[in-house]
Parts: structure tokens; sequence; C-alpha cells
């Protein structure tokens, strides 16, 4: 009971292809969803029912929900785990993946706790941000393309680290840039990341100078400083945000250097 590879064209395609009880119990969540974030909107992605809200792109990943042979999951968007009630955390299997078996009954009032809570959060969040607007950088197209086509085993990672950088990066543009997305302030490039054999490479341009360990993978001419990630749970939200505040108070001039021949001066 994989919808993967099905041509569908909306959430009631998707719930009419499986088995009757299993329809019923779809119909339920989507329901309780529903409810619990009335706001929201409703659409299949990785040909799944998916919903947003309180954003587009990656800052409004909700919720999405599947069925499969032997239980049904959802799947929330890691960067919300210390959200989630303790009760639902039981079902939590690996990322962002929580797994109910069909031969018990499904949580429908844990699933509407959640989808509260999360709705909540965003609500707050959006409150808190509406004054500083003007401030905030914004994720480009490009970006929000590249995204969409990594492996589902990438983009949760480069997802959480595109959130982060944003949020904390709030004077900075970002595009892709040599085929991988890059945050720039004032046109000089600060962080950026690439899927490369090891992982995903998280880099900073100056980090060398950061005084991090973490950031262990060090460039052999210039400045930069990197960490690799394979998984959601190695990406400690504490340790980037500390590194990209110091991303903008320590700054080597890669913008001009070319003129310079390949010497890069301190900026900041």
């Amino acid at each position: 009971m994989d919808a993967k590879n099905t041509s569908l064209k909306g959430v009631e395609d998707y719930i009419s292809i499986f088995p009757k009880d299993v329809q019923k119990t779809l119909l339920r969540i989507r329901a309780t969803i529903k409810k619990a974030a009335p706001k929201s909107d409703e659409r299949l992605s990785y040909s799944m029912p998916f919903y947003e809200y309180g954003g587009k792109g990656v800052r409004g990943r909700l919720i999405y929900f599947a069925a499969f042979k032997k239980h049904i999951s959802l799947f929330i968007i890691p960067r919300d785990a210390d959200l989630i009630p303790k009760e639902i955390r039981k079902y939590h299997v690996s990322k962002a993946t929580y797994q109910f078996p069909l031969d018990q009954p499904f949580p429908f009032d844990l699933l509407e706790k959640t989808i509260r809570a999360l709705v909540k959060a965003r609500d707050e969040s959006s409150a808190q941000s509406k004054p500083a607007s003007k401030e905030k950088s914004t994720v480009g197209k490009d970006i929000l393309a590249y995204l969409k086509k990594l492996s589902s085993k990438d983009m949760p990672v480069c997802e959480l680290l595109t959130t982060i950088i944003n949020e904390n990066l709030k004077k900075a543009e970002s595009k892709v840039w040599h085929a991988h997305p890059v945050w720039f302030i004032d046109g000089n490039p600060i962080v950026g990341f690439s899927k490369q054999k090891d992982g995903i490479r998280l880099m900073f341009w100056s980090g060398a100078d950061f005084g991090e360990a973490a950031l262990n993978k060090r460039g052999e001419k210039f400045k930069d400083a990197s960490i690799f990630y394979n998984e959601i749970s190695e990406v400690k939200k504490s340790d980037l945000k500390r590194w990209l505040k110091k991303s903008e108070k320590i700054q080597w001039d890669y913008k001009n250097i070319v003129k310079r021949k390949g010497k890069l001066v301190r900026l900041v």
C-alpha cells in the first residue's frame, strides 16, 4: 500500500487507493489535522498528503502523512521536535518519521494535540517576527528548487540548515552559487552547504578563525572550515547559531580575492 509511484491529483485520490479500513483511518487523520490547523494549505508533495502553515516553502512545512503495508507514518520536520508532546515521541523511529501500526488504534487525540502545539508555535513566531520583517532574509527560489531536487536522505539535513542559517543571518542574501546554496553579506560569501561523498558539508568561509573544534575540516590555502552531517540528529542548533554569530563578526575578504591575486585580507 505505497502510493509513491501512483499518479494522483489530490488528497482524496491518495486516500481512495487504500483498503476501506485504512481509508477510514486516513480520512480521520485528515479531518483531525484540518480541525487543529484550519488555515493550513493542503496538497500532495512527494506523492503524500502535506500541510503547510505559517509560511511558504521550507518554513511552512507542518506535517505529512502516508500509509504503508503495516503502518501509517507521520512526517514532522525535525526542527519542531521540541514542540511535540512527550506521549507521541514513543512512535518516533528516525529523523522526521513517526510510525503507527495498522493493527493498533491510531492516537487521534495525540495527533490533534501535536498539530495544535505546532500551530501555536508558528503563530507566536510570526507575531514576534513582524516588527523586524524588513530585516529578515528570505530563501531564494533557486535555493528552494535546489532543496526539492535532493534525495529523501539528504533533504531533512539541508532543510534544517537552510532554516537555521536564514533565521540567524538576517542581513544576508542567499543564492545558489557554483551549484550550491551560499549566504553572502555585502557580497562576501559567509556560509554554504553542499552534497559530497562524506555527507552534507557545511562550510564557513572564515571558519578557521572561529576557534571551534567541531569545524575541523580546514582548507589548506584559505580560511575556510567545515563540518559534515549525515543525520538530522547530528545538527546541534546551539553550535550552529554560535558559529553564525561569529561569521558576522569574523570575515575575510573573499569578494575581492581575484583582484588581490589570491591574497586574503581580514575585513572584521
